[in-house]
């Protein structure tokens, strides 16, 4: 079974650099992205296969998500050729949304949480780029 690793924040404990969450499957991702939401702090969450730390070579795949406003998030693909999921159904949100990093621009929040957890099921199935969003060059 592979490990996923979901990345946040700053914790000079972790080898990472970063406070982690190993998960494996569909369930570990759904308890992660709760728990990620519950404080209702909205941050920026990498996702990547296997273990990193810091000084070694970045996962050459995965995303980039901002995670836990109710309503909106943002997913990045950091694979080939970069993009950021989006549902064209969906307009701009009205605002840049503050998380713990910077801001998320409107047009990289064209996306719901229930989309972004349902890209991350299709990833953790099928190791590929999710295909229930459009992606969007940038």
């Amino acid at each position: 079974m592979t490990t996923y690793t979901m990345a946040w924040g700053w914790d000079d404990d972790d080898p990472s650099g970063q406070h982690t969450i190993r998960v494996q499957t569909v369930e570990d991702v759904d308890t992660a992205l709760n728990r990620l939401a519950s404080d209702g702090a909205v941050r920026v969450i990498d996702v990547y296969e296997g273990v990193w730390a810091e000084g070694q070579p970045t996962p050459p795949y995965g995303f980039q998500l901002v995670w836990g406003h109710p309503e909106r998030a943002a997913l990045t693909w950091l694979g080939d050729d970069p993009a950021i999921a989006a549902d064209p159904s969906l307009p701009e949100w009205t605002e840049p949304i503050p998380n713990d990093q910077d801001e998320t621009p409107p047009h990289h929040t064209r996306i719901t949480p229930a989309q972004v957890r349902e890209a991350l099921h299709q990833y953790i199935h099928t190791r590929r780029q999710p295909t229930n969003v459009r992606w969007e060059q940038h």
